[in-house]
């Protein structure tokens, strides 16, 4: 047995030991007070204090989001009442043109006013005795009628 035990190295004293404690090995606890947490004298009231303020914030965020949904809501009522009048302001647009062309124009002034187109110069001849005479389509410069003489 002398050459066993030359050769064990000291190795059966630590099996021996192993052996001897079958539980597993447990980690020092590093805690030196009990496992509840102690609440200084007042500080139920810190808390009370802390949730009421973050309820606080909260309630005024919710406020603020609800304002910002108003705003968004008259923004979009806007845009669409911008939109109806600009199509308005088109169409209004139109029938000014349309109002303004030269023939509709041409159109009311000779029917309804009785007036006669540009292109027409009507002369009307008084004569001292007070017949009167009508020449339509003369020439307005009187290039023409130069050597004729007015009767």
């Amino acid at each position: 047995m002398a050459r066993t035990a030359e050769k064990d190295w000291g190795f059966t004293e630590i099996t021996r030991k192993f052996e001897r404690d079958s539980r597993p090995a447990r980690r020092p606890s590093t805690r030196t007070h009990s496992s509840r947490v102690h609440v200084p004298e007042g500080g139920a009231a810190h808390v009370g204090i802390w949730l009421t303020a973050v309820a606080v914030c909260l309630l005024g965020l919710v406020a603020v989001h609800v304002g910002m949904l108003k705003k968004n809501l008259e923004f979009n009522d806007l845009i669409a009442q911008k939109n109806e009048l600009s199509s308005q302001n088109a169409q209004l647009s139109s029938d000014i043109a349309t109002l303004r062309s030269p023939e509709r124009v041409e159109q009311i002034a000779t029917k309804t006013l009785g007036m006669v187109p540009a292109g027409k110069v009507q002369y009307v001849y008084i004569n001292p005795d007070g017949a009167q005479k009508s020449y339509a389509d003369l020439d307005p410069l009187g290039a023409g009628s130069a050597g004729r003489a007015a009767p």
